[in-house]
């Protein structure tokens, strides 16, 4: 990346004209506020379905030999590995470059564009009147998606032309694992993608395009790139050893619809059990549960403290009121959001597991009775 260009704007804005954005604020808080309880039970009623289907499966999985079909496992869950055979090779149609003995082929295209970005500071003013200023910074990178410049700010002198190629990935046909057909969706699951050597064939190349390196490039010099040149890099995931957790299909391995509806479909690479496939995907979706937990505490968070924008407003007058009432409506929205996140998680929890959900309820309540008794104190010094 290389900095270009800079200049500042400064824009004023009254009392008055806050307003507006105050009532917009105060809407997205309570979007926000609205839309984490619909994240948070969702997210919990996934987190069981997805428990009880693994926990089931693990008690249907029975391992088998990949080398032969055996007809009486038609339909049920099974185990087996082994290493994965390709028929032909996989062949970018644009590029004409090959990767031999692939699961896998992904064509990477990158284009040097401009990007424009923004560093904005906010000053209160005596009065409730605030002054703006953003600083618009132009670099030029590789990037391997179209950055739209009609946005900018200053874009006429910082136009980006339209993307000609994309990148792409290409994935084997017919591919088996000993006696069994492997369906496109597991083969997705493989994604440990390696730089291929691609030997140079400049003559099936698209106009404009050479080698330099492990790239293809279009334009005058990879070293002074211009707004347009384009490189390409090839990666594919090798033919390899993998194991399998997915349904009999007569000679074909598919998804299983299991407990809850979910589908068992598991691709791990290398030699790996059943058990320790079983464990990985509790692991993820355990990791998943969190992930989600986590955002939608946040969600109601900063959605409580935005509903309160209309209060910060009027205490704009004074600069440091306003300061001190963000400040406090943030405080108040952890004690609200803390212990209502864990009374969500349990109501979702009571619906589906009774007596973990109990439990969390329980959490939740001696969580805000606790946060009570150290807000009492204070109120009592006051």
């Amino acid at each position: 990346m290389q900095s270009e260009d800079t200049f500042t704007k400064v824009t004023h804005t009254s009392w008055l004209g806050r307003f507006g954005n105050s009532i917009a604020g105060a809407f997205v808080g309570l979007f926000l506020f609205l839309a984490s309880f619909v994240l948070l039970y969702w997210n919990e009623g996934r987190a069981v379905d997805a428990i009880i289907a693994l926990d089931a499966a693990s008690k249907q999985i029975i391992s088998v030999s990949a080398e032969t079909v055996d007809p009486a496992n038609e339909g049920r869950l099974i185990h087996l590995s082994g290493l994965v055979d390709v028929a032909s090779n996989l062949v970018d149609p644009v590029f004409h470059v090959t990767a031999t003995d692939a699961l896998r082929l992904e064509r990477r295209v990158e284009m040097f564009q401009w990007r424009e970005n923004r560093e904005t500071r906010t000053e209160k003013k005596l009065g409730g009147g605030e002054t703006e200023t953003t600083t618009y910074s132009y670099v030029k990178e590789w990037s391997d998606e179209p950055i739209d410049s009609s946005s900018f700010e200053r874009r006429q002198e910082h136009a980006n032309p339209a993307m000609p190629y994309q990148g792409k990935v290409f994935d084997v046909k017919n591919a088996r694992l000993g006696g069994f057909a492997l369906d496109q969706s597991q083969i997705e699951q493989l994604s440990d993608f390696e730089l291929l050597a691609v030997e140079a064939e400049d003559g099936k190349l698209p106009r404009g395009f050479r080698w330099e390196g492990e790239y293809l490039f279009r334009g005058k010099t990879p070293d002074q790139p211009q707004i347009g040149d384009l490189r390409v890099a090839f990666h594919s995931v090798p033919v390899q050893t993998i194991s399998v957790i997915a349904q009999q299909r007569g000679s074909t391995l598919a998804g299983f619809k299991g407990e809850r509806e979910r589908i068992i479909n598991m691709v791990s690479p290398g030699t790996l059990g059943a058990e320790a496939m079983i464990e990985r995907a509790k692991t993820d979706e355990a990791v998943l549960t969190w992930i989600l937990r986590a955002a939608g505490f946040f969600m109601m968070l900063f959605g409580l403290a935005l509903m309160s924008s209309p209060l910060a407003w009027l205490a704009s007058l004074l600069p440091f009121l306003e300061s001190l009432v963000n400040a406090a409506s943030l405080g108040v929205a952890f004690m609200i959001a803390t212990p209502l996140t864990l009374t969500v998680i349990a109501a979702a929890w009571l619906i589906h597991r009774p007596l973990l959900g109990a439990a969390l309820a329980a959490a939740g309540l001696a969580t805000g009775f606790i946060i009570k008794r150290l807000i009492q104190p204070a109120q009592v010094k006051g």
